[in-house]
């Protein structure tokens, strides 16, 4: 049986998983967040998952419990990453469910994966939402009867799904099709194709930032696998031309935009036979394009590949995988220049940032693993007084915890606190106490209402965020 609910307030090294490197200090130790996973996997780079939004880290993998059935699971913090709910299944127990991806913006979380059935070996595409940041869950919606490998985005009340089509088996040729939601997934439009070309188009990457919509994806037209690109500008409505962005042997890819800026990342064969992570950039919304630059120094020793990055500003942060391991790199002027790579154990890898904190996901057989680093994207923090500050001080002290009666914390520190509040959330995410911090530091609490179970804590001054954890009622 699954434990209810499993906690990390304490990070724990373990042995032989991270490779020393000079950023080791910063990042925290892996996190195993799927506890009782038979055999977890995450999906390509064009499908991510894992989304953000305020406090909250939200995680999508699937877990392969037989050769004939493969369910996705859910698991989120809303601690910015220092705790984990238990994963729960989001699809049926039955079924060959695969790679999923997952897109979120505020309480709204939209997750799609394909379906296959292992007996005519069709594909189809499905849709969950959650309006309540994770805590429910609508029904699974059916997509396409005929396509596969969905990727997803949303923005405001806009959610946006495309996937690739198998439309000739002799000669082989996929497209790629397109369908929207104006409604926040309520209902959605009849599918569109938006690649016309022999061959493969697959693999499709995409991502909406006001009415503008970007697509990266795989495509052999030429004769060979290049990374092409296309946008909307109206909300998906319409489709500019397909560009080719990276023109070498090149596969794997994903795209993201912030502000003018948008980004296009894949792997490909610079000059050697291993792949390597390649980036190209445009700073006009993908009107143009720079030429492609080798992150990985064509490494002719090794292979890197699955590409993920996220953008703020000037900061990039970029993460893949490799016959070596996997890896963090990130650049503070667009790209320009890139700090030495923060290695680590992992295969396909995922990464996302929630104010000062950086967030990544990767798969260590057969587990899915995080790791946090809380002043990673630290240029982007609201306050000094944030969660990073009295994170690193470590000064948070709960006795008796689990309590049956009451409880006291207490921040052992000679500053003195002031402003600071109490927050006791239930596992939902409902909160059921709030109270203040005395002269002294501390605060007493009594059980109350509140039912034998787990509960979270945050702490507040000013409003900033300042800690959280866990706590237990007996």
């Amino acid at each position: 049986m699954r434990k209810s609910l499993r906690f990390t307030i304490t990070l724990i090294m373990i042995a032989g998983f991270l490779i020393p490197t000079i950023l080791k200090a910063q990042w925290s130790s892996p996190v195993d967040i799927s506890p009782s996973a038979i055999s977890a996997g995450l999906n390509e780079s064009m499908g991510t998952c894992i989304g953000v939004s305020g406090d909250t880290v939200h995680v999508v993998y699937a877990d392969k419990h037989s050769t004939k059935n493969v369910i996705v699971y859910y698991t989120r913090s809303i601690d910015t990453g220092l705790t984990w709910s238990n994963p729960i299944a989001i699809t049926s127990p039955t079924g060959y469910i695969y790679n999923p991806a997952i897109a979120v913006n505020g309480r709204n979380v939209h997750v799609v994966w394909r379906v296959i059935d292992t007996v005519t070996n069709k594909r189809t595409s499905w849709y969950k939402h959650s309006i309540d940041g994770g805590n429910t869950w609508g029904p699974n919606v059916f997509l396409d009867s005929t396509a596969d490998w969905p990727a997803v985005t949303v923005s405001g009340a806009n959610v946006y799904m495309a996937n690739d089509v198998v439309t000739s088996i002799s000669p082989f040729n996929s497209e790629i099709f397109f369908m929207r939601s104006t409604d926040n997934g309520l209902t959605w439009s009849p599918r569109k194709q938006l690649t016309f070309a022999l061959g493969r188009s697959e693999d499709e990457a995409i991502f909406a930032q006001g009415s503008h919509v970007h697509m990266s994806w795989n495509d052999n037209r030429s004769g060979q696998f290049q990374i092409l690109y296309k946008e909307s500008k109206d909300y998906g409505v319409t489709w500019d031309s397909d560009v080719v962005v990276m023109p070498k042997t090149d596969y794997g890819t994903m795209v993201y935009t912030d502000g003018a800026h948008t980004d296009v990342i894949a792997t490909g064969h610079p000059t050697s036979n291993h792949y390597q992570v390649l980036l190209v950039q445009s700073a006009d919304t993908g009107a143009t394009w720079a030429s492609d630059m080798d992150l990985t120094n064509n490494d002719t020793a090794n292979s890197y590949y699955y590409p993920d990055m996220v953008r703020n500003d000037s900061d990039l942060h970029v993460v893949f995988g490799s016959s070596i391991g996997a890896e963090y790199l990130h650049s503070g002027n667009g790209g320009k220049t890139w700090d030495p790579a923060f290695k680590f154990t992992g295969g396909s890898t995922f990464v996302a940032y929630t104010g000062c904190a950086l967030h990544i996901i990767c798969i260590n057989a057969p587990h899915i693993y995080y790791l946090r680093n809380p002043t990673g994207n630290a240029g982007h923090c609201s306050s000094t007084s944030s969660i990073n500050t009295l994170e690193a001080m470590n000064t948070v002290k709960i006795s008796p915890n689990p309590f049956t009666t009451q409880t006291t914390i207490e921040f052992e520190t000679n500053q003195k606190l002031n402003n600071t509040k109490l927050a006791i959330f239930d596992v939902l995410g409902h909160e059921v106490i709030t109270t203040s911090f005395g002269i002294d530091n501390k605060v007493t609490i009594g059980r109350d209402h509140l039912s034998s179970g787990i509960y979270y804590y945050r702490i507040f001054q000013n409003g900033n965020l300042l800690t959280c954890g866990k706590l237990a009622v007996e």
